[in-house]
């Protein structure tokens, strides 16, 4: 597609400026955004020791709402690392606003796993 709009020669062709396509062979590495590979081993032993205590959980319980609530909390709080990685690249969002931002998302998963306890959510 890059290629296409290049060669329609609408735009200004700058080179350096997105041309590089990052490839990594790890998922973890992709997915974390973590490069050091201690830490790769400390976040596989932590969600997997916290996989492994839901499933008890839900083996304890009988109800499999422990392993939706660690799947569900490894996906957010991923996802909002990364995010949260993308607004502060550049200064344009200040450090205090992003801070304002991160306890307001504490609330809304408090909230959410609160839903998933009660059943209504």
């Amino acid at each position: 597609m890059a290629s296409f709009i290049a060669g329609l020669g609408i735009f200004p062709s700058v080179s350096g400026i997105g041309t590089e396509v990052e490839t990594e062979g790890d998922a973890l590495t992709v997915l974390t955004g973590l490069d050091d590979p201690n830490m790769n081993s400390i976040w596989l032993g932590v969600t997997g020791l916290t996989f492994l205590g839901a499933v008890g959980l839900a083996f304890i319980t009988k109800t499999i709402t422990p392993i939706g609530i660690h799947v569900f909390s490894l996906v957010f709080w991923t996802s909002w690392i990364r995010m949260s990685s993308v607004l502060s690249y550049g200064g344009f969002i200040p450090v205090d606003l992003l801070l304002v931002a991160t306890v307001a998302v504490m609330f809304v998963f408090i909230a959410a796993i609160v839903g998933m306890l009660t059943g209504s959510g």
